[in-house]
């Protein structure tokens, strides 16, 4: 039995290649499987090398030599021009990460799983952070033992998935059949002492009748705070009060992934997944003042959330008599976000205030129905189908103690008045054929027309090409036109509360106002439209030997009447009396179409991995990315702090080089990566902060069969951006917060971790 099975493996590979018949059947035992993508295309799976637009993966194991436990963080281990700053005094982003790709907005992204739209945060980033104005889908809510792949489509693509899908799409893959049980322990700390983190997780599998399986995955972690603030000078003698750094958090994550296969061709497909964070993190220290009642020696404000997604998708999936796929699914996903404050007060409730607060929430709802059908001719495929999305956007009071008048320090409740639910639909209809003139040339176009109840209609369209000139020299090119509907949190969120001014060193009240709103109207800002935007990319893929793989493309990217929270403008109070109730606001902001922008660029990636004569295996992986980012009119685009944090607040240059070397059962994993230049305004004045080069290490030993031990660290050199130059009281070179929050890899120095995983 065991020669026949050889030999029709012989035969099997000859029809793949004759270069494999010169192989030992131990080198045939070992050959890597090519890696498949869906993302992109709505044609089939397949060779990502072969993909006529730039796609790049990121496996199970790869996930697992980074030694990270968010997924936000081995995105950007991974991806050149990934960028997810860790921020902190920037009130819910502290505790929801802003991420971007090629220097655009984290709401120009569109993430999936498995291929279905998942929910975005209702998170609002509000605070002066890179991802100012938009909200984002929160990654780490998904427990990483649970993914088998990360796909990333470096194009546009509204024409296949609709809004959002502007500058790229993610696409994550759950584990499905033929996978092995396994848990696995972290922890580790930096090397200050602080940010220790615990990480367990547990991926169970249970195969089920014809190739049916369930899927379950349960993870816990729980984070410590990192503290790199300087000393408050307002206080004699000065001394660190203020929270700068990590975070401190605890989350649970439970996610289950079936299929099972029904009757004839049907099969039903699910996945639920739930996440629960509670995280804590600091506004800044109020100095002493002896003519308050509490708090004379000055107070900490303390802001927590407690963050609660979840997300259920089901469906069926079959083949009809005329061989056409069908696909009819629906996805419901929830996100809440509850602001608590305490160690605080309302100044203007003095002795009668109280010092823990319950501050609002934030929720958003998202239910996704499709369906998709497919049909594959001889040199012709065509996809066709429908989607219907409902969304529902709402914003719930605090008490009324923490919005009255100034409302509580460090963040004020929301008010009544900026309670609102908002609703909307949107029904889309999409077209998709790839045609194949040959083995070299084929052909793909995609067109989509969706209607929002709210705004109207959008058409946007898709081609994309693929020639190769030679068997190992394909060319590909695209180009696309897109759009990005405004958020229903854009679109309704209204909100005053204590920050830092862009004008002065003070904290002043700050208000931000609906589109819609009177005072809006009278700035000039009108109701918001959808960004539109056309995407085209051209590049190249070379692979002159099995080992070796060079992929090249350059992209440009123009976003019209591109959404932004405008700068904080400077306003009359006795203007603003009848409209805010008299409130003590300084400064006020809206949602504009303030701009257009263009981003132009290039990706180039090389991969080249052999075996060396001592049986040991040695990769090398070096991606290169440019991206570069202009608003057209920076006079209407907002003042100069939002047009640098658009144009220079990320880094325009960034590199990878990931090295595996695996000898027997040791494997070792080194990334060096590096981030160029970037600048943040702060008092009017631009301060640049300089390039840096970070080294990521990972020793990892197999003790025996699905037993891997690992002890690594990232940044293990302990780098530290530079601080600022300038003498300020909070931001400053020896000021409480002395880092910018535009830092990249952000400002806590070398952690260290041990991690353990067995298979069973």
């Amino acid at each position: 039995m065991i020669k026949i099975f050889l030999s029709l493996m012989l035969f099997s590979l000859s029809l793949i290649g004759d270069d494999l018949l010169d192989q030992s059947l131990e080198e045939l035992l070992d050959v890597e499987s090519e890696i498949k993508v869906d993302i992109g295309s709505r044609d089939r799976e397949r060779n990502f090398l072969e993909s006529r637009s730039p796609v790049d993966v990121i496996t199970s194991l790869d996930i697992e030599r980074s030694g990270y436990t968010s997924l936000v963080d081995v995105l950007r281990y991974f991806v050149t021009g990934f960028n997810a700053p860790e921020t902190s005094v920037a009130d819910g982003t502290d505790h929801v990460r802003a991420y971007t790709i090629r220097g655009m907005s984290p709401d120009q992204i569109l993430v999936l799983i498995n291929g279905k739209r998942i929910h975005t945060s209702s998170l609002l980033h509000m605070n002066e952070t890179i991802g100012k104005g938009s909200s984002n889908v929160d990654l780490d809510i998904i427990p990483l033992e649970a993914v088998d792949k990360v796909e990333i489509l470096r194009d546009g693509a509204a024409a296949q998935y609709g809004s959002d899908a502007i500058s790229g799409v993610i696409n994550i893959k759950l584990k499905g059949a033929y996978q092995e049980s396994r848990v696995s322990l972290h922890t580790g700390q930096r090397l200050e002492g602080d940010g220790r983190e615990l990480y367990g997780s547990t991926f169970i599998t249970i195969p089920l009748k014809y190739d049916g399986f369930f899927n379950l995955t349960l993870s816990a972690k729980s984070q410590g705070e990192t503290q790199r603030a300087g000393a408050d000078r307002r206080v004699n003698p000065p001394k660190v009060y203020t929270h700068a750094g990590v975070p401190e958090s605890e989350s649970f994550s439970s996610l289950i992934n079936l299929e099972v296969p029904t009757y004839g061709d049907l099969l039903f497909y699910s996945n639920a997944l739930i996440n629960y964070r509670e995280s804590s993190a600091s506004a800044f220290f109020r100095e002493p003042d002896e003519n308050r009642t509490q708090f004379q020696d000055g107070f900490l404000p303390i802001i927590n959330a407690e963050i609660l997604n979840y997300s259920i998708s089901a469906g069926f999936k079959g083949v009809m008599r005329n061989s056409i796929k069908w696909d009819l699914s629906n996805t419901y996903g929830y996100s809440n976000f509850h602001f608590f404050l305490h160690d605080s007060m309302n100044f203007d409730l003095d002795g009668e205030s109280p010092t823990e607060f319950d501050n609002g929430q934030l929720s958003f709802i998202q239910t996704t129905t499709n369906l998709d059908f497919k049909k594959e001719f001889k040199n012709f495929n065509l996809a066709w189908g429908g989607e219907y999305r409902h969304e529902d956007y709402k914003v719930i009071a605090g008490d009324q103690y923490s919005y009255f008048k100034s409302g509580s320090q460090g963040f004020a409740g929301f008010m009544p008045e900026a309670e609102v639910i908002k609703e909307r639909d949107s029904y889309a209809l999409y077209l998709n054929s790839v045609y194949r003139f040959n083995k070299k040339t084929s052909i793909e176009g995609a067109g989509r027309h969706e209607h929002f109840t709210d705004f109207g209609q959008t058409t946007n369209l898709k081609l994309s090409l693929g020639h190769k000139f030679l068997p190992e020299l394909l060319w590909r090119t695209s180009a696309s036109t897109g759009f990005r509907a405004p958020s229903l949190a854009q679109a309704s969120y209204s909100h005053a509360s204590t920050f830092s001014s862009s004008h002065s060193d003070d904290l002043v009240y700050k208000g931000v106002v609906r589109p819609d709103h009177p005072f809006a109207s009278a700035l000039g800002i009108e109701e918001l439209e959808p960004e539109k935007s056309t995407h085209i990319t051209t590049g190249v893929v070379y692979q002159p030997v099995k080992e070796l793989s060079i992929m090249f493309d350059l992209f440009h990217i123009k976003v019209y009447d591109r959404i932004l929270l405008s700068d904080d403008k400077v306003i009359d109070k006795s203007c603003v009396e009848d409209i805010v109730d008299g409130m003590d606001i300084e400064e006020i902001r809206a949602f504009e179409n303030a701009s257009n922008s263009l981003t132009d660029g290039l990706d180039l990636k090389i991969d080249y991995h052999y075996e060396l004569g001592n049986s040991s295996k040695l990769r090398h992986s070096f991606w290169y990315n440019h991206s570069r980012t202009r608003l057209a009119n920076s006079e209407a685009s907002g003042g100069l702090t939002q047009v640098n944090r658009v144009e220079n607040g990320q880094p325009q240059h960034s590199i990878r080089f990931l090295t595996y070397y695996d000898v027997g059962d040791f494997e070792t994993t080194l990334n060096i990566i590096r981030h160029s230049q970037f600048a943040q305004v702060m008092g009017d004045e631009v301060y640049n902060f300089s390039p840096v080069t970070l080294f990521d290490l990972d020793l990892g030993y197999r003790v025996s069969n699905g037993i891997r031990l690992a002890l690594g660290g990232h940044n293990i050199l302990d780098t530290y951006p530079d601080k600022w130059s300038r003498s300020d009281i909070r931001y400053g070179y020896d000021g409480i917060k002395p880092y910018s929050r535009y830092t990249p890899f952000g400002y806590s120095g070398a952690y260290y971790y041990l991690k353990v995983a067995a298979e069973f």
